[in-house]
């Protein structure tokens, strides 16, 4: 589902995108990747259960355990515009997209904690962008949750929560300079790292002012 949303969102002109089509499927997205989660949970106490009485039995898993297993391994479908923008191998699709907007592509598809795509697709900033975030802690085990989708102004939000860290991953889709939409507000006084992705250094400092967010660009900023 995310990524067919990913395709349908960028495969428009940027004036007709809506963010609230990456709010509906990363929410259910997220919900499936829970779901998905508590299948193998059950699935690995059935295990459990298995391994306790194998002496006694065959060893087998049983038909209701097998189509649990079975349900936990679907995927949906790949976008092939996706693959190929990734993979900068369609010079038609990806020369419709600017510079800065393959960027966010690159970040709504890698800095989630649903399955990323291959390394070998990814930029040489994306693979240095996910090694930053991961020094807090590995993507897939980071709680996630969207808390900004501003359709007016083009702005789509998240938070990913490591165990010492937090991280507000900001997208502008605008063509305006916005101020960051930070979930509680300008933050006097701490110390964060921030990452832009038009000036691709992270840069550690204690905020003395209000931050703004340029125009088709994305902002992390860490709090540890």
């Amino acid at each position: 589902m995310w990524n067919n949303a990913l395709c349908s969102f960028f495969t428009v002109s940027a004036d007709k995108r809506n963010v609230a089509l990456l709010n509906d499927a990363l929410t259910q997205s997220l919900s499936d990747r829970k779901a998905v989660h508590a299948e193998k949970a059950l699935s690995n106490e059935m295990s459990a259960v298995e391994i306790s009485s194998v002496n006694s039995n065959s060893g087998k898993k049983s038909p209701d355990k097998q189509k649990i297993v079975e349900s936990t391994s679907t995927t949906e479908p790949p976008c092939s515009a996706l693959a190929y923008i990734s993979a900068n191998s369609s010079a038609n699709f990806s020369s419709s997209l600017s510079e800065r907007e393959t960027h966010l592509l690159e970040m709504l598809q890698a800095v989630t904690v649903l399955p990323s795509p291959p390394l070998s697709t990814l930029s040489a900033e994306a693979l240095t962008l996910t090694a930053f975030i991961e020094q807090y802690g590995p993507l897939a085990s980071a709680d996630m949750r969207v808390y900004e989708v501003d359709v007016a102004n083009q702005l789509f939000a998240y938070e990913l929560r490591f165990k010492d860290a937090r991280a507000y991953v900001m997208y502008n889709f605008s063509f305006d300079t916005h101020p960051l939409p930070l979930p509680l507000g300008f933050m006097a006084s701490t110390k964060v790292t921030l990452y832009r992705t038009d000036n691709p250094q992270p840069r550690r400092f204690v905020t003395s002012g209000p931050l703004s967010i340029t125009y088709h660009s994305a902002v992390i900023v860490v709090v540890d």
